[in-house]
C-alpha cells in the first residue's frame, strides 16, 4: 500500500516536474521575448532622445526651459554663449533670467535688447509658460538674433523712401514743364520745353529699366553659365562705348588678352556689369579725361578692370556706392542720367558669378573698378 502511495506520488512528481519544466521554459521565453522589446524599445526611445537634444542644440535660436520650481532643465548651445557671456551681450543673460521668473508666473513677456555697437545689434527675448491639461508645468525662454531682420527691413525702408524720391522728381518736373508748355506760344521756348520733357522722361525711363534688371539680378541666383571668352565680350562692350567716349571727348583704351580667356558665365549678366562700370568711368571722368580697361588672368580667376583719372571716391564711401540710388557726385549724375543702381546691378551680377567687386580709389585722383571672377571649370 504505502509503496502504491509511493509509486503514485513519485509518478505526480514526474508528470509535475516535467510540466513545471516545461512552464519554467516557456516563462523565461516570454521573459526573454519581453525583455528584448523592451530593450529594443528603450533603444529607440534613446536614439529618438539623442536626435532631439542634438536638433535642439542645432537650433538658430538660443532656448532655455525650466520646470515649475525654477530649476533649469535644458539649455541649447545658443543659449549657453549668452549665459558664458560677458560686457554688454550679459545683457542678454539677464533678460533671459527676467523674462523666465515673470514666465513661471504664467505671463507672456517680450523684451527687446539693443546694442549700440560696432556692430549694432538687435535681440528679442520671449518668456512663455509651458502648459498642460490647463496646468502650467514649466517655463521657456527664446533667444532670437533679430540684427540682420531689422537691417533687411531697413533697407526696404529706404529702398521705398529712394525710389518714391527718385521718381518724384523727374514726374514733378514733367508735369511743371507740361503746365509750361500749355500757356506757351513761342516756337523757340515751346521745342526747349519739349526737349526737356523728352530727357525727363528717359530719365524715368531708365530708372524702371534698371530697376527691373536689378530685380531680375537679384532673382537670378542660380542662372545658367556657359564657357565664353571674356576678352572677346569686354571687347565688344568697349565697342558699344565708343560713341559716348568720342562725345564725352573721353580717351577708352582696352588691353585685350592675346589668346581666349574662358570664364563661366551669363554673358548677358556680365556684359551689363562691365558696360555699367564702363559707362561710369567716361561719366565721371569729364572731357579730357582717360579710361584702360584690361582683362588680367590667373591661375583660379580672371580680373577685369576698369580704371579712370576722374573724381574718384572717398574712402569711406567704398561700401556705399553700391547701395541702390546712392551717388557720390549727386549733381554730376543726375545731370549725366544716371540712376544711382548701376553698381548695386555690378555687384549682384557679380555674387552670381560667385566673385567678388574690388575698389581703389583716392578723391579727385579716380577709381579702378576690378571685377573678380572664377575661371571656368567643367560645366
Amino acid at each position: 500500500m504505502i509503496f502504491a502511495v509511493t509509486a503514485v506520488f513519485i509518478v505526480i512528481l514526474l508528470v509535475g516536474g516535467l510540466r513545471f519544466g516545461a512552464l519554467k521554459r516557456e516563462l523565461l521565453a516570454r521573459q526573454r521575448i519581453v525583455e528584448t522589446s523592451v530593450n529594443d524599445e528603450l533603444s529607440a526611445s534613446n536614439e529618438a532622445l539623442i536626435q532631439l537634444l542634438m536638433a535642439f542644440d542645432k537650433l538658430r535660436a538660443g532656448v532655455v526651459v525650466v520646470d515649475g520650481d525654477g530649476n533649469e532643465v535644458a539649455r541649447n548651445e545658443v543659449a549657453t554663449r549668452y549665459q558664458d557671456a560677458r560686457h554688454s551681450e550679459s545683457l542678454v543673460e539677464r533678460a533671459l533670467v527676467e523674462t523666465l521668473e515673470l514666465a513661471k508666473q504664467g505671463d507672456s513677456i517680450d523684451r527687446i535688447v539693443e546694442f549700440s555697437g560696432p556692430p549694432e545689434r538687435t535681440v528679442k527675448v520671449r518668456g512663455r509658460p509651458l502648459m498642460s491639461e490647463r496646468q502650467q508645468i514649466a517655463a521657456v525662454a527664446i533667444v532670437e538674433d533679430l540684427t540682420e531682420s531689422v537691417r533687411l527691413d531697413k533697407v526696404r525702408r529706404d529702398f521705398v523712401a529712394n525710389l518714391s524720391h527718385e521718381l518724384r522728381t523727374p514726374v514733378g518736373a514733367i508735369a511743371l514743364l507740361c503746365d509750361t508748355l500749355v500757356g506757351e506760344e513761342t516756337t523757340e521756348v515751346r521745342e526747349r520745353l519739349a526737349k526737356r520733357i523728352s530727357s525727363e522722361t528717359e530719365r524715368v525711363g531708365h530708372i524702371i529699366d534698371d530697376l527691373f534688371e536689378l530685380s531680375r539680378v537679384e532673382l537670378d541666383g542660380d542662372l545658367r553659365k556657359e564657357k565664353g571668352d571674356i576678352g572677346a565680350l569686354v571687347q565688344e562692350v568697349v565697342d558699344q562705348h565708343e560713341p559716348m567716349a568720342n562725345s564725352s571727348a573721353v580717351h577708352v583704351s582696352y588691353d585685350r588678352p592675346t589668346s581666349a580667356v574662358n570664364v563661366a558665365m551669363n554673358a548677358g549678366q556680365i556684359s551689363r556689369a562691365v558696360g555699367n562700370l564702363v559707362d561710369n568711368a567716361i561719366k565721371y571722368s569729364g572731357p579730357g579725361g582717360s579710361v584702360a580697361i584690361a582683362v588680367k588672368e590667373f591661375d583660379d580667376k580672371v580680373d577685369v578692370e576698369v580704371t579712370d583719372n576722374g573724381i574718384g571716391v572717398p574712402r569711406g564711401e567704398f561700401d556705399r556706392i553700391f547701395e541702390r540710388f546712392y551717388r557720390v557726385d549727386k549733381a554730376r549724375s543726375r545731370a549725366t542720367g544716371g540712376t544711382g543702381l548701376g553698381l548695386s546691378i555690378v555687384r549682384h551680377v557679380i555674387a552670381n558669378h560667385g566673385g567678388e567687386v574690388l575698389v581703389e580709389s583716392n578723391e579727385g585722383e579716380g577709381s579702378v573698378f576690378t571685377l573678380s571672377i572664377p575661371k571656368v571649370t567643367d560645366l
